[in-house]
């Protein structure tokens, strides 16, 4: 995704001097940084160094030994009056199980539960953007959208230095010329040689319905409208993967708290909830990469000029189409497992 927000104020300054190369670069850095900025956090939730972990972990497997000591009294008391039986087995299975993930090395074998869960998020993710729709994948589907959407916008903020020339001239010969045709024209083999370069520079291909600076050299009167638009866009658009990453980071966090409450004798455990929640989270990841795939795909094998179509596609529909499929399948997901926690607890962890 294309996301840096930095580098588009150039198309504010309209003075012909945007470099369209460099805000593509500078987008593709704002979308690694986004996604980038959480593998610090990651990596030491994975070692065991996660301050925020150790603390939220310290405080459940206190409350968690607390519970299990009040319980231990009427285990006592049920061992010594009828020994060994399968239902006090049964009964101090699920208790003894949260306290050792809670307290072995400081709740490691929680930690890499919860790694493993995002890892396969992660993974399903990119198998999602992988897959092949109208000849091109999602992925790639989504950089060509976006590098083209991104050239064009730069194209319209280039081409207000050429409204400044006139429309009628002579040149050093004294024949009759089109200052501003030739201006328009300077510019759009400058744009396209910048795409060409940069689709080069990272195995972009090039497809039959990519943009045509010509086409939209007389699209400039509201070219500030669309930059500003565009920013806008672009900073909801990163605003929502940023509230993604750091849901998945959260959703990891709690997870103590949510495996030492269900040790009370609720219907339905909230360790069921947690669980439902990194599903929402994926259908969430996935279904926004769908949609912004088709999206982007539709747009790279038809001839779209618009800078700002798939920029709104991925900074507000997507995202609410996204939750939405998210968090159905979240609910649907504890409900299902609230059903199932009768028989389950009844069976083994009763």
């Amino acid at each position: 995704m294309l996301n840096n927000l930095t580098n588009f104020w150039y198309l504010l300054e309209l003075t012909g001097d945007t470099n369209a190369e460099d805000i593509v670069d500078g987008a593709i850095n704002g979308s690694r940084m986004v996604v980038s900025s959480f593998n610090q956090d990651w990596q030491d939730l994975a070692n065991g160094n996660s301050e925020v972990f150790k603390a939220v972990v310290a405080v459940s497997a206190l409350l968690g030994v607390v519970f299990v000591s009040f319980w231990s009294i009427s285990w006592y008391s049920r061992l010594t009056q009828e020994g060994f039986s399968h239902e006090i087995l049964n009964e101090m299975v699920y208790p003894l199980l949260v306290c050792l993930m809670l307290t072995v090395n400081n709740g490691q074998l929680l930690a890499t539960t919860s790694l493993m869960f995002r890892n396969v998020a992660v993974n399903l993710n990119d198998k999602v953007l992988s897959i092949t729709r109208n000849g091109i994948t999602l992925r790639d589907a989504i950089r060509t959208a976006n590098m083209d959407q991104a050239f064009a916008l730069s194209v319209q903020a280039q081409m207000q230095e050429c409204e400044k020339k006139p429309t009628n001239g002579q040149d050093n010969q004294g024949n009759i010329i089109n200052p501003r045709e030739i201006c328009q024209k300077e510019k759009a083999d400058e744009i396209q040689k910048q795409a060409q370069a940069y689709k080069n520079k990272y195995g972009i291909s090039s497809y039959s319905n990519s943009w045509n600076p010509l086409d939209i050299a007389g699209q400039t009167i509201n070219s500030m409208v669309q930059a500003m638009s565009w920013i806008i866009f672009s900073g909801l658009q990163a605003a929502f993967q940023y509230v993604v990453q750091v849901a998945f980071l959260l959703n990891a966090y709690i997870a103590p708290i949510f495996l030492v409450i269900s040790l009370f004798p609720f219907g339905a455990k909230p360790i069921y909830a947690w669980v439902a929640g990194w599903l929402a989270l994926t259908l969430v990841l996935m279904s926004y990469s769908i949609v912004c795939g088709m999206a982007a795909s539709a747009i790279v094998n038809a001839s779209n000029n618009n800078p700002l179509f798939l920029q709104l596609v991925q900074a507000i529909l997507s995202p609410i189409l996204a939750l939405a499929m998210g968090s159905g399948g979240g609910m649907a997901a504890f409900s299902c497992f609230s059903s199932s926690g009768r028989l389950i607890s009844g069976r083994v962890f009763r």
